[in-house]
C-alpha cells in the first residue's frame, strides 16, 4: 500500500516536470509514513501589466508532522519538497529579495511583505493546496505559477506603503514594512482602534465601566463632570422651576429659588402690553384692571382715539371728539383722502411782461406781483421773459453785476396780507440756474417785524437747491423747510404766508429762470 501511495505522488510530480527521486522507497529524507502529498514553492510570476518578477536569498521553514528548510536563489523558479499529510505553517525567513526583469537582466526592488507569515497550509492525501505570500511593491501585482502546492508571490504597489488607516492598524500586519506592525507603529497613534480609550463623553460616562482604566468609573471620574449624565441637576428652566421639586437640592422648590426668579413660569405677571391691557382683568394684582392701570396708558388699546389717519379722516366720524370731522379735522390735512388738488399759481403765459413787472393772477387769492430783491450792492436786477421749458414763457431773473452782501433775487408777494397754504402739503416749479445754491424760502407770520412776534426777524423757513443749465422740476414740502438759525425761533406758520422768496448767494451774477409754480 505504501509502495502504491508513493507511485501517486510521483506520477504527479513527473506529470508536472518535476524531478523526484521514485522507488520502492520514499525518497530521502522523507517520512516514512503511509499518506503523503507534495509542496511546490513557485517563485516566479508574471504579473496583470506583464512584468515578471522572482523572490531570491529565500528560505522557507515549513513547520507540521515534520520539519524542512528550503532555499531559494537566483537559478531556483520551483521548490519542491514531499510531505507527510497534515497541518503546516510556512514562514518566510527574513533576508529575502524580490527582483523585477528590466529585458536585459532582473533587477532588486523595494518591497514589503504584507500577507501573513507564517502562512497557515494542509497537505491532503493526493491533492493540491495553494498558500500564497503577498507583497507591495514597483506600482505592480505579479502572481506566480502554479505548483502541486505552491507558495505564490503577489506583488501589489498600487498605493504607496502607508499603515495610517484604521483597518491597517488592526489587521495584524505590518503594512508598510517600517518594522512596527498595528499600534506598535507611531502612525497607528492617533487612529480609533489605537487610540487610547477615553472616558469624556456622555456614552462611557454612564455605561458602569472604567473606560480609561485610571480607577475611577462613570461620574466618578473627573473627566465625566460636564458631561450632561453627570451634570448637577439645576432648577434654572420654566419646567424645573414649575414641576413642585427641589431640583437642585438647595432647600428651595421652583420660584422659591433664586435660579427661576427670571424663569417665564416664575416672573411676576404684568399689565404693560396690548394684550394684558385689553383682556378685562387685573393682570398684575394692583387693583387697576386694563386701561385703568397707569401701566397701559401708552399701549394701542388705550390710546385715545385719533383722527389722523386715512380711514378716520374718511368714515364720517369725528373720531377724536374735537367736533372736526373727517376732512373738517386739521389732523387729516396732510392725508391723500383730504389734500387738495395741485392748484397751478403762475405760468408766465398770461401776458405778464406786457407794460412793466409780471403779475401772478390765475388762482386768487395766491396772486400778487413779482418783485425784484437786491443786496443793494448791485445796480437793480431785470426780471424778463425767458424761453420755458416747453413751448412757453418762463421769467427770467439777471444781474447785471455780482452782490457782494447777501446776493440777490425774486419774491412773490401776495396781495392780501397773508394766505392760507395749509390745505396743500407744499410747492412744486421747474427751475434752472447758474447760480447755486438757490435758496427758496416761505416768509409767514412769525417771521416778519409787522407781526411783532420775533426780535430778530426775517429768518424765515427755506431749503437750498441745486440745478445748472438744464431745467429740473421742484418739489418742495412745508415740512422740509427749516430756519436758518439766526433769527428769532419760530414753526412754520403756514395758516399767515406772506411771500414765496427766491434768491442766489453773494459773490455770484444772479442766473434764475422760473417757471409753472403750483401747489401741491
Amino acid at each position: 500500500m505504501r509502495y502504491l501511495r508513493q507511485l501517486f505522488v510521483c506520477s504527479i510530480l513527473s506529470a508536472l516536470t518535476i524531478p523526484v527521486g521514485c522507488g520502492a522507497e520514499a525518497p530521502d529524507g522523507a517520512e516514512q509514513v503511509s499518506d503523503v502529498g507534495s509542496i511546490s514553492l513557485a517563485l516566479v510570476g508574471t504579473s496583470a501589466t506583464g512584468a515578471t518578477y522572482r523572490l531570491s536569498r529565500a528560505w522557507f521553514d515549513i513547520d507540521g508532522p515534520t520539519n524542512r528548510l528550503v532555499y531559494g536563489d537566483v537559478d531556483t523558479t520551483v521548490l519542491t519538497e514531499v510531505l507527510p499529510v497534515g497541518r503546516y505553517d510556512v514562514y518566510l525567513e527574513p533576508g529575502w529579495v524580490l527582483e523585477r526583469w528590466t529585458g536585459g537582466g532582473y533587477q532588486q526592488v523595494q518591497a514589503a511583505l504584507t500577507s501573513p507569515n507564517p502562512a497557515t497550509v494542509f497537505i491532503y492525501e493526493g491533492a493540491a493546496s495553494t498558500v500564497v505570500f503577498q507583497f507591495r511593491a514597483d506600482d505592480d501585482v505579479v502572481s506566480v505559477g502554479q505548483g502541486t502546492l505552491d507558495i505564490a508571490i503577489g506583488v501589489d504597489d498600487t498605493t504607496a506603503l502607508r499603515e495610517d488607516t484604521d483597518v491597517a492598524c488592526s489587521n495584524g500586519y505590518d503594512d508598510d514594512g517600517d518594522g512596527y506592525a498595528d499600534c506598535s507603529d507611531p502612525d497607528c497613534q492617533w487612529q480609533p482602534f489605537c487610540a487610547p480609550w477615553g472616558e469624556n463623553t456622555d456614552v462611557a460616562c454612564s455605561n458602569g465601566y472604567d473606560d480609561d482604566g485610571d480607577g475611577y468609573t462613570d461620574c466618578s471620574d473627573s473627566d465625566c463632570q460636564w458631561q450632561p449624565f453627570c451634570a448637577p441637576w439645576g432648577e434654572n428652566t420654566d419646567v424645573a422651576c414649575s414641576n413642585g421639586y427641589d431640583d437642585d437640592g438647595d432647600g428651595y422648590a421652583d420660584c422659591s429659588d433664586p435660579d427661576c426668579q427670571w424663569q417665564p413660569y416664575c416672573v411676576p405677571w404684568r399689565e404693560d402690553n396690548d394684550a394684558a391691557c385689553s383682556n378685562g382683568y387685573d393682570d398684575d394684582g394692583d387693583g387697576l384692571a386694563d386701561c385703568n392701570d397707569p401701566e397701559c396708558q401708552g399701549q394701542p388699546a388705550c390710546m385715545p382715539w385719533g383722527e389722523s389717519t386715512d380711514a378716520a379722516c374718511s368714515n364720517g366720524y369725528d373720531d377724536d371728539w374735537d367736533g372736526l370731522t373727517d376732512c373738517g379735522d386739521p389732523d387729516c390735512q396732510w392725508l391723500p383722502f383730504c389734500a387738495t388738488p395741485a392748484l397751478l399759481i403762475e405760468s408766465f403765459d398770461d401776458g405778464d411782461f406786457f407794460g412793466g413787472p409780471p403779475y401772478a393772477g390765475i388762482s386768487p387769492p395766491f396772486t400778487g406781483p413779482w418783485v425784484a430783491l437786491s443786496d443793494a450792492t448791485i445796480p437793480p436786477l431785470e426780471l424778463v421773459p425767458s424761453a420755458g421749458p416747453g413751448t412757453g414763457t418762463a421769467l427770467g431773473v439777471y444781474s447785471p453785476a455780482i452782490p457782494t452782501e447777501w446776493g440777490a433775487g425774486v419774491m412773490l408777494d401776495f396781495d392780501a396780507w397773508s394766505v392760507n397754504v395749509a390745505s396743500f402739503q407744499g410747492i412744486r416749479f421747474k427751475m434752472r440756474s447758474e447760480s447755486y445754491p438757490v435758496r427758496f424760502e416761505v416768509s409767514s407770520l412769525l417771521t416778519v417785524p409787522e407781526s411783532g412776534y420775533c426780535s430778530v426777524c426775517l429768518d424765515h423757513h427755506g431749503i437750498d437747491l441745486w440745478s445748472g443749465s438744464e431745467w429740473i422740476t421742484v418739489e418742495v414740502r412745508w415740512s422740509d423747510l427749516r430756519q436758518q438759525g439766526w433769527g428769532t425761533p419760530a414753526p412754520l406758520d403756514v395758516w399767515n404766508v406772506m411771500d414765496l422768496i427766491w434768491r442766489t448767494p453773494a459773490g455770484q451774477a444772479a442766473s434764475l429762470e422760473l417757471d409753472d409754480i403750483e401747489l401741491f
